[in-house]
């Protein structure tokens, strides 16, 4: 699609343009660095069919930040995952921990791995290619700009023209503290304070809570939150709420609702009932009141979302109109499994994080249960430390079933012999219609078995379609668009 030297190009002009610093370009890698006080690196990557895949780490020197910096990597990875959810791109990630490999009770950092990336879908041409890149880019500059603006630089040149020092205190306010040992019994905890930036910083590893004491932070994601220009949809589900931004799908259980009213009724002593804006990301649901952050790490993301949604499927048609809006699209009434299969391997081939899909063998050929061979980039927290990210390869065996009707256990067998059978880790499942409850149920035990587990149903294939509607008339016994195809770029 596009040259590395012409890409090295683009992005340095952009890097220049941003004050950012390109600080290694490879074929088809780039790695960029926004500054000492920042301490936000962005890794770019295109895979095969020239899909773009990127994540961040926060990592900082004692170049600017004295002592222990854990509580620099978590108040600045919390900020910037909170305006990457926000900001106009909307990107809900995962934080992971990069370990202190000899001390328990620090970190040396923090990778911030975006899961759901709508701004990725439908790269089908250089220029969009471009745009990306440059939204990407753009908005990791734009967080530093109004970052800085709402707290005080922590730089060198800024402590010199004060005359104060840097060095990081170790001493704890007595709200947080209070308030912590009320809610919470932890001996793995790291708590400090700074004057620039000035914070109060207490993280509890164990119970994975974080309370951060800041104005300039607080007013900070005050100012990020009005930025935001879409309304998030509220919808009450059986076990909690389902939050939808546009593409982004996020669910916050009720155990984690109670548990942040807890903490905030406990830490700021007000017995009045108090509103507040929660941003959900991947991994972690994190808001602020008064001059507070407060951080849970709380499962929060697509996968929960989907399990939540499952079981309201049926419920009233206030909630149907936005999970389940009318299709823009026309099934066929007798879909062509071989045309399916093609137009899942399509789709999955435009899929953030796939590498390769591979057909083993033609449609009703001894395939040995396999549809589709996929090796897919996965987030896998057990490899994570200082020199890799939380990724690995993943071969996943895909099966793509259709009918008239939901699709059920009996129609899936046999999953986890095929699984070892054809040495893979991952399941792919791709239905035309939707899949049974038994079936959500019999893949959930697989994940919980350490298997990866991924399906789409009616909805996910419908919605991907949508950004790549050039895919539409390669299939035409099994879909087509209700109303005329939008315009594709060629």
């Amino acid at each position: 699609m596009i040259e590395n030297s012409e890409l090295h190009r683009i992005i340095k002009d952009l890097c220049d343009k941003h004050s950012l610093y390109l600080e290694e370009s490879r074929e088809q890698e780039f790695r960029i660095y926004t500054d000492y006080s920042s301490g936000i690196t962005i890794f770019l990557k295109l895979e095969k069919h020239s899909n773009l895949s990127f994540y961040f780490l926060q990592r900082t020197l004692d170049v600017v930040y004295h002592g222990d910096r854990t509580d620099v990597h978590v108040a600045l990875s919390l900020m910037f995952s909170s305006f990457l959810r926000i900001f106009d791109l909307g990107i809900s990630s995962s934080l992971f921990d990069i370990p202190h490999p000899i001390i328990p009770d620090e970190i040396w950092g923090r990778y911030i791995m975006p899961e759901q990336t709508p701004i990725l879908f439908g790269i089908n041409s250089k220029k969009k290619l471009v745009e990306v890149i440059t939204k990407i880019i753009a908005m990791t500059a734009i967080w530093r700009e109004i970052l800085w603006q709402n707290i005080e630089c922590p730089c060198e040149e800024c402590f010199k023209k004060v005359n104060i020092d840097n060095t990081r205190g170790y001493d704890i306010p007595m709200d947080i503290e209070t308030s912590m040992e009320l809610l919470y019994k932890s001996n793995h905890i790291n708590f400090g304070s700074r004057v620039r930036p000035n914070w109060d910083c207490y993280y509890d590893m164990k119970n994975e809570v974080t309370i951060i004491k800041s104005k300039g932070l607080s007013n900070f994601l005050r100012f990020a939150l009005k930025l935001k220009t879409q309304n998030t949809t509220k919808i009450d589900g059986i076990n909690g709420k389902l939050l939808l931004d546009g593409d982004i799908k996020n669910y916050i259980d009720s155990s984690t609702l109670k548990e942040l009213n807890s903490l905030i009724k406990v830490l700021i002593k007000n017995k009045s009932k108090i509103y507040y804006n929660i941003i959900p990301l991947e991994n972690m649901v994190i808001t602020t009141v008064k001059d507070y952050i407060i951080a849970l790490g709380r499962l929060a993301g697509r996968y929960e979302f989907k399990k939540e949604r499952e079981q309201i499927r049926k419920r009233h048609n206030l909630e149907s109109k936005f999970l389940f809006p009318v299709p823009e699209f026309e099934w066929m009434e007798s879909v062509c499994p071989d045309q399916f299969e093609g137009l899942i391997k399509a789709l999955l081939e435009r899929e953030p994080n796939v590498v390769i899909v591979r057909k083993p063998a033609p449609i009703n050929q001894s395939d040995k249960g396999r549809d589709l061979l996929i090796e897919w980039n996965v987030l896998d927290a057990n490899i994570i430390s200082d020199e890799t990210p939380p990724t690995s390869s993943i071969k996943f065996v895909g099966q793509c079933k259709t009918g008239k009707k939901t699709i059920g256990k009996n129609k899936v067998q046999d999953i986890r012999d095929t699984l070892e059978t054809h040495n893979s880790n991952g399941y792919f499942l791709a239905v035309n219609t939707q899949i049974s409850a038994p079936l959500t149920e019999k893949l959930e035990e697989l994940k919980d078995r350490g298997f990866w587990i991924e399906w789409w149903n009616k909805e996910e294939i419908e919605s991907r379609l949508s950004n790549n509607q050039d895919l539409i008339p390669l299939f035409p016994k099994v879909i087509k668009a209700k109303s005329k195809i939008k315009f594709i770029e060629k």
